[in-house]
């Protein structure tokens, strides 16, 4: 006799894929495939809801997990949505950004402790924006109270900033620079973030045809591998796309771009009047977007790789940095409720929301992990239904979401790597919201560490110890599982659903560890390929050859040969760029391809190496909206 559920299995997964074929020759059916993933959900949720257990310590484990799916459904409904927000910005651009009439600019460059070379590459791209060099003021707002980046600012003429003491962290280093400096707007950037020289001509024109335009953002784009990147597989997005480019467009259309701290321009009068950066929270970026918009004040997303940073390259670099961004959330919604703030539009206020539901979405990872295992190993229910009663609700609700993901998400992320991503960060984010939410410990800000390198491969085994212990209990649990099914204590129904289930977490567990295996990394600054067709001379014991660059570094060169050239570590090396010849020493060579590394670089040098690298800087993956390739 066939059942409800299997009745509702059968049409709906028949109507879903008719949709979606329907989908495939007219992008007008899109909406009916949004309609049935949000129908499918609440089938699903309001199912649920009647296979709760309902005695003891299975009934907490029942609740906790509802609570957990409806997190999650929540979270697909806020995709649904704000996916379907259609952002239109007209493409504007100064038309002469070295005009005498282009308003002033403060370009503030914000460091603590990092690398002076790395800094050097960010304050070269400030000095060499496209824009009138009498309207254009480099700041560098030191917090590390450093002699060497002091002489740096000099050598280099921009100004220099410290203060005494680090009150306030970057929020307070930023109010220190505000009590001196006078232009009309101040643009943000961070040590690591390169600005592009077209990165003032792309977003000035926006402020003079707006005065209530508070900010304009550009999404972090990076130009090195992130640790998913460089540890597994390169292609693939950077983790962080799928917010800075989609996530952002879509809050960009409701006026609720989200400042991030960095890559971006405020136009100073309307910085003023809410009282420059908060302090109160150690993701100042958040709190003074949202406290702009508050006021009424427009935001906009210039959705363009025009500033490029380092991506956090370890395990334990990026944990530290999400657990500072996921306190630092909770910290401005204790203070500053998007719910009760004044002046925030419904829409708004859903996006902010939005926005600190991700972060408990590791809490709802953890759950999902330890449920089937406090069922295989204690017998503990989360929920009440076998796997043939579960199926007819769940198998809709997953196709469905899996093809709203492919309809909508535009080749950033996927179902497999969100499960990946959230498993690996599930634990520690977890840990850093209870600490939060309970005041326990409190973390103050530190900085990424983004110039790590290693010569031998290690194991990051601190932090990831918990995915350990959380790969054993699941092991354990299926030899244990056994041992109760052969003595019949376990219905054999609860059991199969529970073993699939965890293995599907131990599929995204073992990822994590994967992860944790941190490669050697040799090179502690990029090497970015030459784009175009670079022929210069290479001058080897005065002899001249032509010779193509393949890639720069600011310490060298990758060169390809265009005739054989016999070169030895000996020998005397110079290489032409542009009008200037720069004295080298040969680092590698084989067949074909030659590794010059540079000697000592004098200020012009420098000047002319890091501004064709600069020239040449491109995201690591070359971002491409139909992307069918990140499977």
């Amino acid at each position: 006799m066939t059942t409800i559920g299997e009745i509702y299995l059968i049409s709906s997964i028949a109507i879903i894929l008719m949709s979606y074929l329907l989908y495939l020759k007219f992008k007008s059916v899109r909406f009916i495939i949004i309609l049935l993933g949000l129908i499918s959900s609440l089938v699903y949720i309001v199912w649920r809801f009647t296979v709760i257990p309902t005695f003891g310590l299975s009934l907490v484990m029942g609740v906790l997990l509802i609570g957990s799916e409806l997190i999650g459904i929540i979270q697909f409904f806020d995709f649904e949505y704000f996916s379907t927000r259609k952002y239109k910005l007209e493409k504007k651009e100064l038309i002469d950004p070295t005009s005498k009439f282009v308003p002033s600019i403060d370009i503030l460059i914000c460091t603590y402790n990092e690398p002076v070379d790395l800094l050097k590459k960010t304050i070269i791209g400030a000095i060499k924006l496209n824009y009138n060099k009498e309207k254009l003021n480099v700041y560098v707002c030191d917090d590390g109270r450093r002699d060497e980046v002091k002489k740096l600012c000099e050598e280099y003429s921009i100004n220099y900033l410290t203060r005494d003491t680090n009150e306030g962290a970057k929020a307070g280093n930023i109010n220190n620079a505000l009590k001196y400096i006078k232009s009309e707007f101040v643009s943000i950037l961070d040590a690591d973030m390169i600005a592009k020289h077209n990165f003032l001509k792309e977003t000035m024109q926006y402020f003079l045809d707006d005065d209530n335009l508070a900010f304009v953002q550009v999404p972090q784009s990076y130009y090195n591998a992130d640790m998913y990147q460089y540890n597994m597989i390169t292609n693939i997005p950077n983790e962080q796309d799928l917010f800075m480019r989609d996530i952002q467009e879509a809050r960009a259309s409701l006026n609720a771009v989200l400042h991030v701290g960095t890559n971006a321009i405020f136009r100073r009068k309307h910085l003023d009047s809410v009282g420059g950066f908060p302090t109160f929270s150690i993701t100042e970026d958040m709190a003074l977007g949202m406290k702009l918009q508050s006021k009424g004040y427009n935001s906009i997303l210039v959705n363009e790789p025009l500033v490029l940073g380092l991506s956090a390259t370890t395990l334990e670099e990026t944990i530290k940095q999400r657990k500072r961004w996921a306190r630092g959330n909770l910290q401005v919604f204790k203070r500053n409720n998007p719910l009760f703030m004044k002046g925030l539009k419904l829409s708004q206020k859903i996006a902010y929301i939005d926005g600190l539901i991700y972060w408990f979405s590791s809490l709802q990872k953890i759950i999902y992990i330890i449920a089937p295992i406090s069922y295989l190993l204690f017998g503990i229910l989360s929920i009440k239904a076998s796997l043939w009663e579960l199926l007819p609700y769940y198998i809709p609700f997953l196709v469905s979401q899996m093809i709203v993901f492919k309809v909508l998400s535009p080749g950033t992320r996927n179902l497999k790597w969100s499960h990946f991503y959230e498993t690996v960060m599930a634990p520690s984010i977890s840990a850093s919201i209870l600490s939060e939410l309970f005041s326990l410990k409190s973390v103050g800000f530190k900085v990424t560490s983004k110039d790590i390198t290693n010569e031998k491969a290690y194991f990051q085994l601190r932090v990831i110890l918990p995915h350990i212990i959380l790969l054993i209990g699941t092991i354990a649990s299926w030899f244990i599982c056994g041992y109760f099914i052969k003595t019949g204590k376990f219905l054999p129904s609860y059991v199969i659903l529970n073993i699939i289930w965890s293995i599907y977490n131990a599929v995204g567990i073992i990822v994590a560890i994967k992860v944790a295996y941190q490669k050697p990394m040799f090179r502690s600054s990029e090497r970015i390929e030459i784009r175009d067709n670079f022929i210069t001379k290479l001058y080897v014991n005065e002899k001249e050859y032509n010779i193509k660059v393949h890639d720069i570094s600011d310490k060298g060169l990758g060169l390809q040969m265009i005739d054989y050239i016999n070169i030895n570590p000996n020998d005397k090396i110079k290489i032409k760029i542009n009008d200037l010849y720069i004295k080298c020493k040969l680092a590698r060579k084989n067949k074909t391809f030659i590794g010059i590394q540079f000697e000592e670089l004098n200020k012009e040098e420098t000047i002319e190496i890091i501004n064709l690298y600069i020239e040449n800087l491109k995201p690591f993956y070359d971002l491409k909206r139909d992307s069918n390739n990140f499977i």
